[in-house]
């Protein structure tokens, strides 16, 4: 399918009504897949790669790079499946893309369900850190960067192998030149002049945060609450457990919370 002239790869598993999902800042549509396989025995999930990313069109250029642009692109992807309503769910720069969309597009959402929230109307506080990781694959290119980032995490964080090889799988899937363009424009969205544009949303929405993470303000996500006083945030040790068990653990979140809100529905059985 395209959008904006672009290629947008995309992929659907699981039977029943749909959930559209979008990706994170250097993530790819397989990640998304192993997250939510949890809901995949009641929900028909479609994941998509996000321009510029894994095998969608790379892109070079920064100003396709605009949020509003890449929201609309979630447009296209309900609008090639045939979808007039859907559940929809991002992740950190998805998370941005998908709410966009849902702002844009209201009576397109049945349910809202945002993971680490990075983006919203004031400046991420992780800027250097996505410049100098821009830097570092511009100046060694991207399997070099790779071992450099692993060598760092497990000195600085002891991070197991489950994660450091979930990271590998996210980001060695790009473009070296396109993902070098996605760090450095990314980086510096502002979505909102003020978060209050969010309180219009009225459809159920979910929040997973995290601490101790300054690419994933904690602070975003609960200023988020203050605005949709009908979301629910729910918390989980770090932004590890994203990784670890091939995040399955966001699957059995999104789960519960929209069995609570009546929005699961029971396993699909053989006839």
């Amino acid at each position: 399918m395209y959008s904006d002239g672009l290629e947008l790869v995309a992929e659907s598993f699981g039977d029943g009504p749909p959930i559209v999902a979008a990706h994170g800042l250097s993530g790819n549509r397989h990640i998304t897949r192993r997250q939510l396989q949890p809901l995949a025995d009641r929900y028909r999930i479609i994941v998509y790669d996000q321009r510029g990313h894994n095998d969608s069109s790379p892109v070079t250029n920064p100003s396709l790079y605009n949020p509003d642009r890449m929201a609309e692109d979630m447009r296209a992807v309900m609008d090639a499946y045939h979808l007039d309503r859907a559940i929809v769910q991002g992740e950190s720069m998805g998370a941005a893309t998908t709410l966009l969309f849902t702002l844009k597009y209201p009576q397109r959402a049945s349910a809202l369900l945002l993971t680490g929230p990075a983006f919203g109307d004031s400046s991420n506080p992780e800027i250097p850190m996505l410049h100098q990781m821009a830097m570092e694959i511009e100046q060694y290119g991207l399997q070099q960067y790779m071992k450099m980032s692993e060598e760092r995490m497990r000195q600085n964080w002891n991070a197991p192998d489950e994660v450091i090889e979930a990271i590998h799988a996210m980001q060695g899937a790009h473009q070296e030149r396109s993902l070098v363009t996605a760090l450095e424009t990314v980086k510096d969205w502002l979505i909102f002049d003020d978060l209050s544009e969010i309180a219009q949303l009225t459809m159920p929405v979910c929040i997973i945060g995290w601490p101790n993470d300054p690419l994933h303000p904690l602070e975003l996500a609960r200023r988020m609450l203050d605005y949709l006083p009908q979301a629910r945030l729910e918390t989980i040790p770090s932004v590890a457990h994203v990784f670890l068990n091939h995040g399955a653990i966001v699957g059995h979140i999104y789960a519960r919370f929209l069995a609570e809100t009546r929005l699961l529905h029971p396993p699909q059985t053989a006839h």
